[in-house]
């Protein structure tokens, strides 16, 4: 049994995912009086779940490794780097500071997105 649906090239995830996690960090290098000023549902949590929703689904997708293992190192590597990315803000020098919540609303987005892989993956690998 394939261990990951075949949808794109090994290669082509593997640059998307890496894009990602670059963007995540130039995203939590932007200075906090550049972001947007929106108030619905906190807006700066929705994006930390989505940022980490699509890092958590990229990686299970790019990395050809068993399904379980694969679950296992994007959860403790995406968790450490969105603990990391948070701390990172603290050290610039402008207007970011390190936010516990933020460190919450990774790694929910996170777990949500290994959830939903997992839940996806089966159905493609069925075809």
């Amino acid at each position: 049994m394939p261990t990951r649906p075949p949808l794109f090239s090994t290669p082509l995830w593997i640059a998307l995912a890496i894009g990602w996690t670059l963007a995540i960090l130039v995203a939590c290098s932007i200075p906090g009086s550049g972001l947007p000023k929106v108030q619905v549902f906190q807006f700066d949590k929705v994006a930390h779940l989505v940022m980490f929703g699509g890092f958590g689904l990229l990686w299970m997708q790019a990395l050809a490794t068993p399904l379980v293992k694969r679950t296992w190192h994007v959860l403790v590597l995406g968790t450490a780097y969105g603990i990391l990315t948070e701390f990172y803000q603290g050290w610039l020098p402008f207007d970011r500071t390190p936010d516990v919540f933020d460190m919450l609303a990774n790694l929910v987005g996170l777990v949500l997105s290994l959830l939903l892989f997992r839940w996806l993956a089966p159905r493609f690998l069925a075809q």
